[in-house]
């Protein structure tokens, strides 16, 4: 069992994922001192600060327990209007991360196999945006630019497999597979998702504690299946905005270090 308050209660072995935090902390630092660099040069930097998901989604766990101990199976339905539809789920986990896994997608009306290729991500990975551990036959995206990414995992699957593993706070990062599908036909989505902090205890698609960064306590994932999900325009601070959140997000990244020490 994983040691530590903030992600008390998963079940997962500690081997497995104590190289997760140690990247998650130094691409957080890396990443926010290259931002403060920028800000002393003169650029702006566009920092997310509490986004809201993508609209449009056909499942959100918002207001949902998130699963600590095992994960859980979400499933829903729609019914195609496209000859090609993107398939794509939204991340966001502000303390801590989302093991995201066996994702299934049946035609219900002339019932099918699961239609996603490697839904167990177990087929290796690839570069896709700038992000070498998506896994092969999935696109990831991250619309907002997010400071922190999912990668690919070995051995957190459901079925034994691989998970997507995604610690992305104060803005959504999403992975997507455009699938054929039959227009007016019935198609049934489902996936299993387990969180790996006791804390909060329920997904939110917005942090509300007040904090920001990673001691925010929001944590959602959600569906969507349309033509593609659009980006949503994320404006552009002043410098001076930017390195008040480098400087902030900094003291939270710390803070998260002594609590798992």
């Amino acid at each position: 069992m994983v040691s530590g308050t903030k992600i008390a209660g998963n079940s997962i072995a500690t081997s497995k994922y104590t190289g997760n935090f140690n990247m998650k902390r130094m691409v957080l630092t890396s990443v926010l001192t290259a931002a403060l660099v920028a800000v002393t040069a003169g650029i702006a930097m566009a920092v997310p600060t509490n986004e809201p998901p993508p609209p449009g989604a056909i499942l959100d766990l918002n207001g949902q327990v998130i699963p600590t101990s095992t994960p859980q199976l979400y499933t829903t339905s729609f019914i195609a209007t496209l000859t090609d539809t993107a398939i794509t789920f939204a991340f966001r986990d502000d303390p801590a991360y989302i093991y995201f896994s066996d994702p299934s997608l049946i035609d219900t009306t002339t019932p099918t196999s699961n239609l996603f290729a490697n839904p167990t991500f177990t087929a290796g990975t690839y570069t896709s945006n700038g992000n070498s551990k998506t896994p092969i036959d999935w696109v990831f995206q991250n619309p907002y630019g997010s400071l922190l990414v999912g990668l690919n995992a070995g051995g957190c699957g459901q079925s034994g497999g691989s998970c997507w593993t995604d610690g992305s706070f104060q803005a959504y990062d999403e992975l997507s597979q455009t699938v054929a599908t039959t227009i007016g036909h019935s198609y049934n989505l489902s996936f299993y998702v387990q969180g790996n902090s006791g804390n909060p205890l329920n997904f939110s698609q917005l942090s509300t504690n007040g904090l920001p960064g990673s001691v925010g306590n929001a944590v959602d994932v959600l569906a969507y299946a349309q033509g593609g999900v659009q980006p949503t325009n994320v404006p552009e601070p002043s410098s001076l905005a930017v390195l008040g959140a480098g400087l902030i997000l900094l003291g939270a990244a710390a803070r998260k270090r002594r609590e798992r020490a």
